[in-house]
């Protein structure tokens, strides 16, 4: 896990990434960060879910490829991260596992 943390660096990741990773790190999630699947960069895996945090609007067909590689894609938006509680997020990330 800490091999992962290395990889959200600040200046190679948000802000919004690097709590997430702390929240997942602190509930004992395993997962595995700026992944390249199929060519593109996914910010988190954690099995089969392929989470993207992120400011803006996701690409549709960017989703209908991970889901055609047996991956479901969940977003979280950067206010998400920041405004819903450590505790609220937690427990959406624990339904997931």
């Amino acid at each position: 896990m800490r091999r992962q943390l290395l990889k959200l660096k600040k200046g190679k990741s948000t802000k919004a990434e690097r709590r997430f990773a702390e929240i997942l790190k602190k509930n004992h999630i395993p997962f595995r960060a700026k992944v390249i699947v199929n060519g593109r960069e996914i910010d988190f895996l954690i099995g089969r879910y392929a989470i993207e945090i992120s400011g803006h609007i996701q690409d549709p067909s960017r989703n209908e490829e991970l889901v055609r590689l047996n991956y479901v894609p969940i977003h979280f938006s950067n206010q998400e991260i920041f405004f819903l509680t450590e505790h609220t997020l937690t427990d959406k990330i624990k339904q997931l596992c």
